[in-house]
């Protein structure tokens, strides 16, 4: 490697005095390139990046500051349902106002009931859901199949407070 350092050194001190002056200012301005393209360029898109990704994350920050209260009281609100029932004494309690039998109830996370009927009647069974939702219960999924009888359905719903 030596010897061909020596020999660009020997080809750079033959060039005249013009080119030599060319090559120095040729090479400073290669170096500054590599400086800015290698090293300024990604720092400063790195930076942009990261102030970007901070504005973004400050938002965030704000948004749930701002709705903090909200969430505290809705998550304090889903263990209990309506007077301080749970929510599968409520469901129950309802369904059997409305004569209704469920096949299957169970729980479904921690905010949500499960619940099945087999042959019950349609208009029953919708009566009961208007009355669940008045209670504050929404119907979060629902398949309805209609039975051998007229009027009769199997159901299966998630209810939801």
């Amino acid at each position: 490697m030596n010897a061909q350092l020596q020999q660009l050194l020997e080809r750079y001190h033959h060039l005249s005095v013009r080119d030599q002056l060319a090559l120095k200012g040729l090479s400073v301005f290669f170096a500054l390139l590599i400086l800015y393209a290698g090293i300024w360029l990604p720092a400063n898109n790195y930076f942009e990046d990261r102030s970007l990704f901070h504005q973004k994350q400050t938002e965030l920050y704000q948004y749930l500051l701002s709705t903090e209260k909200e969430a505290r009281a809705s998550s304090g609100q889903s263990k209990t349902s309506v007077g301080g029932q749970s929510m599968l004494q409520t469901v129950s309690r309802s369904a059997q106002k409305f004569s209704l039998k469920p096949d299957r109830l169970q729980p479904e996370g921690s905010q949500g009931v499960n619940v099945m009927f087999n042959d019950v009647s349609f208009n029953t069974l919708i009566q009961w859901l208007q009355s669940l939702n008045q209670q504050g219960f929404s119907v979060r999924q629902i398949s309805i199949e209609r039975g051998d009888l007229s009027g009769v359905v199997t159901a299966r719903m998630v209810l939801r407070s």
